[in-house]
């Protein structure tokens, strides 16, 4: 190699692939926007694995007609933490996103800033940033804003919003997600990496949640409840998260206000056809204790 070209090497920055992983199971309705969230990334480096655990409504033919064969897998699974091990085993990518069926990302550039930050962090190793809450048919409901990272905060409440997480794969070393777990898996696993490992938020929403109707969190049985307090035998968890950390994400909801006020001028992103300010500002501070159907939310 010539001196010209070694420089001109040493100067071209590493881009990283990335691996977004995405457990599915009879979501077709909103898998299309979930797959074209991530085909849509200005950062191009990057792979999508789907694990889908035998769909019968039309999902695997969205599959095949946007990823290529080695991308996906469909085949019965032991349910979603299996399903996300199995993508994790078959990916290949420095850093690893984690984006269900039914959500997406929001922007085209989040996962280039993503890399980005973790270009400017090295010592970083799992980055999450603020999501998006939307209806069934794309209105937003209020903006996940998520706290500046506190380790002692993580161990009082699961603050961070999944899609809206991503993280090196070499923190992974050890294993991805505890198949035991089917409802707090993600907090288990934050709190897992937080143990040996630092954590940095992005300041931009990065992604949606969907709020709908299947989510196992708006159908809490008793074996949820039960995984609570192994959190809180294996961790020292509280069982139940403390008054005061209730009335804080009140503070939570009123730093999202201006970010939804934000959100509310980029129209191509949610359907704003009968909202205003004012109920925006209602949803971004009223909390939803379980599902409501998008009907009773659009009376808000």
């Amino acid at each position: 190699m010539s001196s010209a070209a070694g420089v001109q090497s040493a100067r071209r920055p590493h881009k990283p692939l990335v691996s977004v992983l995405t457990p599915s199971f009879n979501q077709r309705r909103w898998l299309v926007e979930t797959l074209g969230s991530v085909a849509s990334q200005s950062y191009t480096h990057l792979e999508h694995i789907v694990f889908d655990g035998g769909s019968t409504d039309g999902s695997l033919d969205v599959l095949r007609a946007a990823l290529p064969l080695e991308n996906w897998v469909s085949e019965p699974d032991g349910g979603q933490s299996e399903a996300l091990n199995k993508a994790f085993d078959r990916s290949r990518g420095e850093i690893i996103g984690w984006l269900n069926s039914d959500d997406a990302y929001l922007y085209d550039d989040a996962v280039e800033s993503v890399v980005d930050y973790f270009r400017r962090k090295p010592d970083v190793d799992v980055a999450y940033g603020h999501a998006a809450l939307v209806s069934e048919t794309g209105r937003l409901l209020h903006v996940m804003w998520m706290p500046p990272y506190s380790k002692s905060r993580l161990w009082r409440e699961n603050f961070i919003s999944q899609p809206a997480v991503f993280m090196r794969r070499r923190v992974l070393e050890d294993g991805f997600l505890d198949e035991s777990f089917h409802y707090t898996m993600d907090h288990e696993l934050w709190l897992r990496l937080a143990a040996r490992h630092s954590f940095g938020r992005i300041d931009k929403v990065l992604a949606i949640d969907r709020h709908q109707a299947q989510r196992k969190v708006y159908h809490w049985p008793k074996e949820a409840d039960e995984e609570v307090l192994r959190l809180a035998e294996m961790y020292g968890t509280p069982p139940t998260v403390p008054f005061w950390c209730r009335l804080r994400r009140i503070g939570y909801r009123l730093r999202g206000v201006p970010t939804a006020f934000r959100l509310r001028q980029d129209r191509k992103a949610f359907d704003w056809s009968i909202d205003s300010r004012a109920r925006l500002v209602v949803r971004q501070l009223i909390v939803k204790r379980r599902f409501m159907a998008t009907g009773d939310i659009g009376a808000v």
